[in-house]
């Protein structure tokens, strides 16, 4: 009965955003990633693996750079299993080919549940373990996995207010959701308590903690800062990078560079939008404001330039390296709050507005560890970085500290590693 429930509700659902889809079809960008989502074309379809390997999935381009160690640790811990990879965003899937091809078999959308999509992918796969990095809950497929004896398990599992919210609302639903994982490793203490408190088995729930941890990348050596500066036309310039902004963040930023770039010679901002097609639209506001800026995308930037638009995928977590102080986005808007070890990764101090429920704990521990700088609104931005930028010491000390806090919460990927070999060998994690 509560499949024939569920099947009815999604068609439709599907119905109702027939339009939205056809808007999405008209879009070359974005048609063959839509597509892939209705299981139509060769995005949807994985080759034929040997059977019992490892089919990971991770949502859009955060969750795939989150999957990345992990994906690199199932490979050293199971050299001869196939490993699949998917994702349900265009982007996700470009970051995942560039990243991962040397890595995995198999790279491709994965379909929406519905009829025509789910057996031609499992029986491609076969897989011996299903991973779901973060999110993309889908009871379909969980299903789908669960009548081929296949073990399946969630990592770097989040639960925000909001998604506590729903998860009430829906009361019983909810627990089913989740009753399809033989074990879920959340992030923190918090995120699991508050799966518990809508009535989750204790013993499926752990606390594997954050995979972004391992996936912060090195700081960049001097050379490679300097090489870095070159290609984007800021060498020798003090830069300011405001990094996974949204609308109505960037004005901040801008309005907070025209106050302090006359009292800092040289002064440069590196803004890059989260999502890149909104790099245009972050250019005009710069121009509105009589700057002068460059787009990456469009080519070599003139030395001169005041404003640097980053609009091109995976740059951005390298690029904080040249900050003597950086923004994080998705935290003056409602969006809760984007990757904060990227910068802290590269021994940068971090600045972020007051919503961040998507990296909670993260957010309040990196603040507490003195690497991390919490603004109360976008007005702020400016003192926050101004007193930085005129106490290089202090900002060092901030950066070290930030730097020191990625250093000490590794660990996420072997614990997560350690869980899947339970599962596959068919112990209990």
């Amino acid at each position: 009965m509560k499949r024939t429930l569920y099947s009815l509700a999604l068609g439709l659902g599907s119905v109702a955003a027939s339009p939205f889809i056809a808007a999405r079809l008209t879009r070359p960008p974005k048609r063959q990633a839509t597509l892939a989502r209705l299981g139509v074309g060769p995005l949807a379809q994985p080759p034929a693996l040997k059977p019992g390997g490892i089919w990971l999935h991770a949502l859009s381009v955060g969750e795939s750079v989150s999957a990345l160690p992990l994906v690199h640790g199932l490979r050293r811990r199971f050299p001869t299993k196939p490993i699949a990879f998917s994702c349900g965003t265009g982007q996700g899937l470009a970051t995942a080919r560039e990243k991962l091809a040397d890595q995995v078999d198999a790279i491709f959308i994965r379909p929406l549940e519905l009829p025509w999509s789910v057996g031609p992918v499992l029986q491609a796969l076969r897989p011996g373990l299903s991973i779901l990095v973060e999110g993309d809950l889908w009871p379909g497929w969980q299903w789908a996995l669960a009548e081929q004896g296949v073990p399946r398990m969630l990592v770097n599992g989040r639960v925000s207010p909001r998604t506590l919210k729903g998860y009430r609302r829906l009361g019983p639903l909810a627990r089913e959701l989740w009753r399809g994982f033989d074990q879920v490793l959340m992030q923190t203490a918090t995120d699991r308590e508050r799966l518990l408190s809508v009535g989750v088995e204790q013993n499926r729930v752990k606390v594997g903690g954050n995979l972004k941890f391992d996936s912060a990348p090195a700081a960049l050596s001097e050379a490679q800062r300097r090489a870095l500066a070159e290609e984007f036309g800021l060498a020798g310039r003090t830069v300011l990078v405001a990094g996974s902004t949204h609308a109505g963040e960037e004005e901040p930023c801008l309005d907070a560079y025209v106050q302090l770039k006359e009292s800092v010679p040289g002064l440069a901002l590196l803004i890059a939008p989260r999502e890149v097609e909104r790099g245009g639209a972050v250019a005009r506001l710069a121009q509105d404001r009589g700057l002068g800026v460059a787009r990456l995308s469009q080519g070599r930037v003139h030395t001169g330039s005041e404003v640097v638009v980053l609009d091109m995928l995976g740059k951005l977590a390298a690029t904080y390296a040249l900050g003597a102080a950086s923004f994080v986005g998705g935290s003056l808007v409602s969006v809760g709050g984007h990757n904060l070890l990227e910068p802290a990764a590269q021994g940068v101090p971090v600045v972020f507005g007051p919503i961040t429920h998507n990296f909670l704990e993260m957010a309040r521990d990196l603040e507490e560890a003195g690497g991390g700088m919490r603004i109360n609104s976008g007005a702020d931005l400016a003192q926050a970085w101004g007193g930085l930028l005129e106490h290089p010491e202090k900002a060092q000390t901030m950066g070290q500290a930030a730097l020191d806090f990625v250093d000490a919460h590794h660990g996420a990927v072997e614990r997560a590693v350690e869980t899947a070999a339970l599962l596959l060998e068919g112990g209990h994690a």
